[in-house]
């Protein structure tokens, strides 16, 4: 009997469903790809999981999550251990200065951070009336709009990427200092699973540099800076709570290597070839443990998609990049950090036009790049909920912030013995699973 195929968006355990496939069907070895999956696989009575099961750390490693020996009160200590201390060698080792943060900009400016620049990733709109409104007086929408003279149409941040080089002007930050901000923004373009939430938290940084360190030598030097305060914090928490480790489990011995490796993303192409962005760079960090891929943004020399895309008015394409290494229990790529040295006229205009929004030249932000009103700067941010998932040893992102999850969300990841942070009463029949922790 001849089997009918469908395309589900979810990801089965990639040697799993090779198995079931003929030996000439070959997929690649990446989590996050699309697979064809066969009624006869699923079942009748089955449905498709929220979350694609290949993301999930496999079964083999589950029980070396850090929750199943850490009480949530160690968890919630080990948490705040981290933070001081990669807060304190930012201060140190890069002359940083903790600054407030905002939470929401006026649209309009440029300042904001656009991400991909499609309409799915844009940031969360909201309107500030402006006005006086009698406490306990119920007026409507309409009404309020009637007498609104002040209104502000604002949007919640999603980086600080533009806002710091505008406070290093502002603050009149000398060369060699800079500033990082504990920023919390809000995207929600962003499916939840174990590496994303729709809650993004992150040390966001800049240090003022002169025209002359726009190298990729001075940012090198910045990123080994970086991943030195990221290994010394892996090895204060594991001393402090050993029990992060489980004891006679391989992930046991693990540890971030010492040195990181640097790669161009057109090498990192040149290498694996026939894989795509998450296959090569999955392989990469199996082969080198932690990497820096430099030059994100432009596509290939082939004429292949670039390596992810970015926004074109902050970062330099030739100039930024990523710290990626390999998570010990999900055992897949596990981004870190992105960061790069900021753009300069030339490549802001160059980039505008690749992407096709040179319009965007008007903007406030993009004009005093533009005119040389703002010092050249290196910046980046650095994940805290990802750096704390990896250092504690924790199979999903929600074990270590509060995100906005869906039930089925939550469902799913009991049923695989991790314990999430609720954002609320969770009702579920998955929340009695024995191996979560007590």
């Amino acid at each position: 009997m001849k089997k009918h195929f469908f395309l589900f968006l979810v990801a089965l355990d990639i040697q799993e469903v090779q198995s079931w496939l003929s030996p000439t069907v070959k997929l690649r070895n990446a989590p996050i790809v699309q697979h064809v999956v066969s009624s006869d696989m699923l079942g009748s009575s089955s449905t498709v999981p929220y979350m694609n099961p290949a993301i999930l750390p496999p079964k083999r490693n589950r029980d070396a999550n850090s929750t199943h020996r850490l009480s949530r009160l160690d968890i919630q200590k080990a948490i705040n251990d981290v933070k001081h201390f990669v807060e304190k060698r930012l201060e140190e080792d890069l002359h940083l200065t903790k600054h407030v943060t905002p939470l929401a900009f006026l649209r309009g400016t440029g300042v904001n951070d656009e991400l991909d620049g499609s309409e799915s990733k844009s940031a969360v709109r909201f309107t500030v009336p402006n006005q006086d409104i009698p406490r306990g007086i119920k007026m409507s929408e309409d009404e309020i709009k009637l007498i609104s003279a002040y209104e502000m149409d604002c949007e919640v941040v999603q980086s600080l990427a533009k806002w710091k080089r505008i406070m290093l002007d502002r603050l009149e930050i000398p060369v060699g200092e800079g500033i990082y901000c504990d920023s919390t923004s809000i995207r929600k373009g962003y499916k939840g699973d174990c590496t994303h939430s729709a809650i993004a938290d992150q040390w966001d940084f800049e240090i003022h540099i002169t025209e002359e360190q726009r190298t990729v030598a001075q940012l090198k030097d910045f990123v080994e800076t970086i991943y030195k305060i990221i290994t010394d914090a892996q090895d204060m928490i594991i001393e402090k709570y050993p029990a992060i480790l489980a004891p006679g489990h391989p992930s046991s011995e693990w540890r971030l290597p010492k040195e990181i490796h640097f790669v161009t993303a057109q090498d990192l192409h040149d290498e694996f070839p026939d894989l795509d962005v998450h296959g090569r760079e999955d392989a990469a960090v199996n082969k080198y443990g932690a990497i820096f891929i430099i030059g994100m943004g432009w596509p290939m020399k082939d004429g292949s998609p670039a390596e992810e895309v970015r926004s074109p008015g902050y970062d330099d394409w030739n100039l930024n990049g990523d710290i990626i290494v390999r998570h010990p229990l999900t055992e897949y790529r596990h981004e870190l950090s992105s960061m790069g040295i900021r753009v300069d006229k030339e490549s802001l205009l160059k980039q505008l036009e690749h992407r096709g929004v040179s319009h965007e030249a008007g903007l406030d932000y993009q004009k005093a790049v533009i005119e040389g009103k703002l010092p050249f700067s290196y910046g980046g941010g650095i994940g805290i909920s990802r750096l704390l998932m990896l250092l504690l040893r924790s199979g999903h992102i929600g074990e270590v912030q509060v995100g906005v999850w869906h039930d089925k969300h939550y469902e799913q990841a009991m049923e695989a013995g991790i314990d999430m942070i609720p954002d609320r009463i969770i009702n579920l029949s998955a929340k009695k699973n024995a191996n979560l922790a007590p």
